[in-house]
């Protein structure tokens, strides 16, 4: 009796054991999984947040081009009105000397000119002249009221000039306030990025003796020229160096970003050591060889990754496959090059 319930214990703890062993490895491998789930939604949330700041990014250009031309507008229309000014000024001048003129003579003057004819012919000639004065008075008046509504029209022109430039720079400053917060979590994506291009160019310069030697035992060559072009497409959305971001000012970028379309291959620029092949940070789905001579080659936001850490590849070998993974706006692919552990222009291999 004791035996079969000494049996039986031993039979339950077995397979609890077992039980507790499989919850583990199920546990291990649900936590590695939603690990992989946030990092992808962080990624999209990112992504998003980048294409607004973008797009306010174009939008502020938009608008201050908008501001300068009103601006212009408004110069424009400021001389416009200063001229104007100047020739009601004068037919004033013209109107007032003809009104001092009139009181002096009075319209004696009209009747005695006609009242001097000799003779018909004469007196229908004084009489067309002295209509066509007051005609021509009459004709100043008004092309003088004429004038006088122009000039009201171009202030109220520039008034509403004014007024636009003023809700344009109104409207410029809300949408920088919007988003600066969007902008300002990217500026800490970027620095994280760097980060981790730092790390990273210093993990394959520690690599760089055991890369010669897996190069030279595997019979391959360490290049000093003649690299490989890492994609298909050469089209650069944003190079290598300082640009100005107008949130934060100068920022320092250190790859090339190569537009490319979801699944195009990513090759080894050389022959080379494989230092890292899984999923980095920012980075998203990131390759990194060590090729020798001190250059190392760095391939982030893969779709997918076709090599492993510790493998040796040889020069035009695909590494991956472009894609939108890590902190990412689109597919594309960042490609850095470091020597001695120090980022490069990659245009510098070429």
């Amino acid at each position: 009796m004791r035996n079969r319930k000494f049996n039986i214990l031993i039979t339950a703890i077995m397979i609890i054991a077992l039980l507790a062993t499989s919850f583990c490895v199920s546990f291990g491998k649900a936590t590695a999984a939603s690990k992989m789930k946030d990092a992808k939604e962080a990624a999209k949330k990112a992504a998003a947040a980048t294409a607004k700041f973008k797009d306010a990014e174009e939008k502020m250009h938009e608008l201050q081009a908008e501001i300068e031309a009103t601006q212009v507008k408004i110069e424009k229309t400021g001389k416009d009105i200063k001229k104007k000014k100047k020739e009601i000024n004068q037919q004033e001048e013209d109107l007032g000397d003809r009104l001092v003129a009139m009181d002096k003579t009075g319209n004696v003057g009209y009747i005695d000119v006609i009242l001097s004819s000799e003779g018909i012919p004469e007196l229908i000639s004084n009489l067309n002249m002295v209509q066509k004065i007051l005609e021509s008075d009459q004709d100043m008046l008004r092309g003088l009221e004429k004038e006088h509504k122009k000039l009201k029209k171009l202030e109220n022109k520039l008034e509403d000039q004014e007024v636009q430039l003023e809700a344009d720079k109104e409207y410029t400053a809300e949408l920088k306030k919007k988003f600066q917060k969007e902008a300002d979590e990217w500026k800490r994506k970027e620095e994280q990025l760097l980060a981790e291009s730092q790390a990273l160019a210093a993990e394959a310069a520690a690599n760089g003796g055991a890369a010669e030697d897996l190069i030279k035992r595997n019979g391959g060559k360490i290049n000093t020229k003649n690299y490989a072009w890492p994609t298909t497409t050469s089209n650069i959305s944003d190079g290598y160096g300082w640009r100005i971001c107008p949130f934060h000012g100068k920022e320092f970028h250190d790859g090339l970003d190569i537009t490319a379309s979801t699944g195009c291959p990513i090759y080894a620029i050389a022959d080379a050591m494989v230092t890292r092949a899984e999923w980095y940070g920012g980075y998203g789905n990131c390759v990194v060889i060590t090729c020798g001579n001190g250059i190392s080659a760095l391939y982030g936001h893969l779709s997918k990754i076709s090599c492993r850490s510790g493998q040796f590849v040889t020069r035009g070998t695909v590494l991956g496959y472009t894609g939108s993974t890590g902190n990412s706006t689109g597919p594309h692919l960042h490609f850095t090059v470091f020597k001695n552990g120090s980022a490069i222009n990659p245009y510098s291999l070429y």
